[in-house]
């Protein structure tokens, strides 16, 4: 165990303490701040004509009061309130209110109902955003109006798919036009966590330093603290991510208490449009820690059988196409409205580490369809594991140069055969 211990800590002393890896995070929490509030700082240095959100709103009073002015003062709360954005009151009443859903001409549908000293209010809105913006504007005309009681709000959700809150058409587009942004980091870490394992075994290996190595320990555990280490350091390399979004969304506070500063953040913007962002966070983390394992126990295997980084960068290429397979799929199939690939390919291992979060996201999978998938991908990684560190320790010490196909079913005989 403490042989285990020491590699482990030697493989991340390598790629933390490195000049490398603290410049290259310093300029990347830099660009993280920056994306996260780019609207805000745009804001500063643009002129200061802004450009008007119209938004179509209907407002029905079927309460007791039919002769307060509820609509106007409501209308004109908001557009006194909220800059950027012009409220226009609109007479489109819908025959169903569940058929507010599959129309474009309204944004926002409120309706009153009971006693106005309290109603009860529902709030329909394509853009969810909204909602915080409407329920403030409308307490502020009932508190004009009677001064005591809370409406009761019930904020309309648009149908989902099973018991996981679905998306309204004005934010599934939103994010179909972001998914490419949103598992950049996933795709960036995989690779980089699959370079460095690969790169790490195959110096060991072409020096030699390896068979000192191995009379030292077993290749067992040579195989296992690799992974190990590999996946300790995409951990930290997450945690410094997820530590810059925060120090962002700090940043974007900061912009907010500014009283000559629109406050614009894409973090904020990402909340308001998916609510249920604390689980999809938790689950996103989920497979990309079981779906990099998975790649990193092949990463080993391929450069377990290479005896030259030539070899590597030549073996490694369907490794490669599997992670970019993955991330295409996210951004693609969404555009493409394909759900039904989406659901199919979030049970494939490999795939669904990018994949799985994506369908989870769209509503196209249920959380218990997630956690399905997710333990799928458990499976296969012990049994990748469990057929691989029998391969490994055959081939990090063998210097084969044969084909690729022929170099494997070598090894996976000879490994097999003496057990």
């Amino acid at each position: 165990m403490k042989k285990f211990k020491f590699l482990v800590a030697f493989g991340l002393k390598k790629r933390i303490f490195k000049k490398a890896f603290i410049i290259s995070n310093v300029i990347i929490g830099l660009v993280i701040i920056a994306l996260v509030n780019l609207p805000s700082i745009i804001s500063i240095f643009s002129d200061d004509e802004e450009e008007i959100t119209v938004v179509k709103t209907a407002i029905i009073n079927n309460t007791t009061d039919t002769e307060y002015p509820l609509e106007t003062n409501i209308i004109q709360t908001l557009n006194q309130s909220y800059q950027g954005y012009d409220f226009e009151e609109s007479d489109n009443t819908l025959t169903s209110q569940e058929d507010f859903w599959d129309q474009q001409e309204l944004d926002v549908l409120i309706i009153f109902s009971g006693d106005l000293t309290q109603p009860n209010v529902e709030l329909y809105a394509l853009n969810s955003s909204h909602q915080s913006i409407l329920q403030q504007s409308i307490q502020l005309v009932l508190y004009d109006y009677q001064d005591i009681g809370y409406a009761n709000y019930d904020i309309k959700s648009p149908p989902s798919n099973g018991d996981d809150p679905g998306l309204s058409q004005a934010d599934q587009s939103f994010l179909d036009g972001i998914g490419s942004i949103l598992f950049l980091p996933v795709f960036f870490l995989v690779i980089m966590a699959t370079q460095f394992l690969g790169v790490d075994i195959i110096e060991e290996k072409s020096s030699k330093a390896i068979e000192t190595i191995i009379a030292s320990v077993p290749a067992k555990t040579h195989f296992l603290s690799k992974i190990t280490a590999s996946i300790t350091f995409l951990l930290i390399q997450s945690g410094v991510l997820i530590a810059f979004g925060f120090l962002a969304f700090l940043v974007s506070k900061i912009f907010e208490t500014s009283s000559s500063i629109e406050s614009l953040s894409l973090l904020s913007e990402l909340a308001s449009r998916i609510p249920n962002w604390p689980i999809i966070l938790i689950m996103s983390m989920l497979f990309l820690i079981f779906g990099a394992l998975l790649f990193l126990v092949l990463a080993a295997f391929l450069a377990s059988i290479s005896t030259t980084q030539e070899d590597y960068q030549q073996f490694q290429a369907p490794m490669i196409f599997l992670i970019l397979g993955g991330y295409y799929m996210t951004i693609f199939l969404p555009i493409l409205d394909a759900d039904g690939l989406i659901r199919v390919f979030s049970y494939v291992p490999f795939f669904s580490t990018m994949v799985a979060p994506m369908a989870y996201i769209r509503g196209v999978t249920t959380l218990l369809e997630s956690i399905l998938s997710l333990i799928i991908t458990i499976g296969f990684v012990f049994l990748f594991i469990y057929y691989i560190a029998p391969i490994y320790r055959i081939a990090i010490l063998s210097y084969d140069e044969t084909k690729f196909l022929k170099r494997i079913k070598f090894y996976f005989k000879k490994a097999f055969t003496k057990k």
